[in-house]
């Protein structure tokens, strides 16, 4: 599975955040009135003196989540991703990692939660950058 896939995976089944109601795509975000979404946002790579990759993934986590006049919905976002990035701080400290095929993750970090992306008079769009890093396992 690859970055993307096993961490909308992981996400999806580990994060009690997550809604496992609400859809949840790749690359993609609909219409709904809370919907999720994983996207690509880049990667690296570098290679060891052994020859094995070291690469880094660079994914976004994207909410279209309930928004408005009214306080209590747009505090509850920022609660979502501040919480959000707690709950992958945490898997972190426990090496609780997505399961990349053929490689070994080595840490997982998050920056600006909860960053509003676009608005309309009923929905927002928030996004959370997360990196990846990971070691090529041994064949």
């Amino acid at each position: 599975m690859n970055a993307l896939d096993a961490t909308r995976k992981w996400l999806r089944e580990e994060c009690p955040l997550i809604d496992k109601t609400d859809k949840f795509n790749a690359n993609y975000l609909g219409s709904q009135a809370t919907e999720y979404t994983l996207c690509t946002a880049g990667e690296s790579h570098r290679e060891d003196i052994l020859g094995m990759d070291h690469a880094t993934h660079q994914l976004t986590f994207v909410a279209q989540l309930p928004y408005g006049a009214a306080i209590k919905a747009n505090i509850a976002a920022a609660d979502f991703f501040a919480n959000l990035a707690a709950w992958i701080r945490g898997a972190n400290r426990a090496h609780n990692y997505p399961a990349i095929a053929g490689y070994e993750v080595e840490g997982i970090e998050t920056a600006n939660a909860g960053i509003p992306t676009g608005a309309d008079a009923n929905a927002a769009r928030y996004q959370i950058q997360i990196t990846i890093h990971t070691k090529e396992l041994e064949a």
